[in-house]
């Protein structure tokens, strides 16, 4: 025979108000969710649901696994590439090897001067991300591009359009799935 249990609950407004045992759980019906009461805190603490969690950018995320250990993972990788001269700019992090891309993202956080537009690519297809992209500060572009198989790390080129470079700052995203084998 199974056992349900239930937990104290109400809508938002009550849970705010109530100020529950410490250690006591609370179910909030109005937002879905969880809090956590300290004997003190009028309302306690709110649990997180998935969506509201961030993970670092480096941080491998697992979609899903096989019984023997096979994954597919998803990354972000996000890096800020300064644009002080000459016409076209390296990042720093490359696309990793042996992975799915999804995209290339960028973000101008200091306005790009010098150049009128700029594109971002790879060394074999210079507006692969995006091309003759804005240089006002905040202007973005997605890059979505695929997905495709990237089998040897590449790397991220900046370049200008029609002048130099003269300052401003891009910030990168860049958005792979990976494929792991089985393990066992």
């Amino acid at each position: 025979m199974s056992v349900q249990v239930k937990r104290r609950r109400d809508t938002a407004a009550n849970v705010a108000a109530y100020t529950g045992a410490q250690g006591e759980l609370i179910v909030d019906t109005t937002n879905n969710r969880v809090t956590v009461h300290d004997g003190a805190t009028p309302g306690g603490w709110a649990a997180a649901k998935l969506s509201e969690v961030l993970t670092g950018t480096t941080a491998l995320t697992p979609i899903a696994q096989g019984p023997n250990g096979a994954a597919i993972k998803a990354q972000v990788i996000e890096q800020t590439v300064t644009l002080s001269s000459g016409t076209s700019v390296s990042a720093g992090t490359p696309i990793p090897a042996n992975c799915i891309v999804l995209g290339v993202g960028c973000r101008v956080l200091t306005a790009i001067t010098g150049a009128p537009a700029f594109n971002v690519g790879t060394s074999g297809n210079a507006t692969q991300f995006g091309g003759s992209l804005g240089v006002a500060a905040g202007s973005t572009n997605y890059g979505i591009v695929g997905p495709f198989g990237n089998y040897s790390a590449a790397n991220i080129l900046v370049a200008s359009t029609g002048a130099a470079f003269t300052g401003g700052q891009v910030r990168l995203s860049i958005h792979v799935l990976l494929i792991g084998p089985p393990t066992s």
